[in-house]
């Protein structure tokens, strides 16, 4: 019996996992913000506040996952780069996670 390697990489199992999370989490959110709007129209005010709470995490964790495929892949084009690379891709990362953690934070304050 032969031995199958796999010849996927590190980064098409997180882009394709990032797209799986992601594409759920948006579509999950879509509905749920449809419903928002649905009982709003009805009067539905603090159902509408828990829902859109949940639209609000289904967003994040879209874009933590998002954040992560793109992460590996860019990570990759500068590792062997010089260091100011280095620097433009923490600082684009870290200004990306922030935004969404504000945005996130922002959502439940608001």
């Amino acid at each position: 019996m032969s031995r199958r390697y796999s010849t996927h990489t590190w980064t098409e199992i997180c882009a394709f996992w990032a797209m799986v999370i992601s594409g759920f989490a948006y579509l999950f959110g879509g509905i749920i913000h449809l419903l928002i709007n649905t009982i709003k129209s009805l009067n539905g005010t603090h159902t509408a506040a828990i829902l859109n709470q949940i639209y609000n995490v289904a967003t994040f964790l879209g874009n933590i996952a998002l954040i992560i495929a793109i992460a590996i892949p860019a990570w990759q084009f500068v590792k062997y780069k010089g260091t100011a690379w280095k620097v433009i891709f923490w600082i684009a990362l870290i200004g990306f996670a922030l935004g969404a953690v504000l945005g996130l934070v922002g959502a439940f304050i608001w």
